[in-house]
């Protein structure tokens, strides 16, 4: 492979397949960060139990 072959790819490599790597990560960051959001919004909806702490000892 010669010099100006392997700038070639490179490059190829570089302006075709590096953004569409970017898109993809993006992508399955995206949709698992809106699952852990949607999951964390329905724990904070759902009605909580509290329970009042009894006195401590005296």
């Amino acid at each position: 492979m010669t010099p100006e072959e392997f700038f070639m790819y490179l490059i190829i490599g570089l302006v075709i397949i590096a953004p569409i790597g970017a898109r993809l990560y993006r992508r399955l960051t995206l949709n698992r960060t809106t699952r852990m959001l949607r999951e964390q919004l329905k724990q904070s909806q759902e009605p909580k139990v509290t329970t009042t702490p009894s006195e401590p000892p005296r």
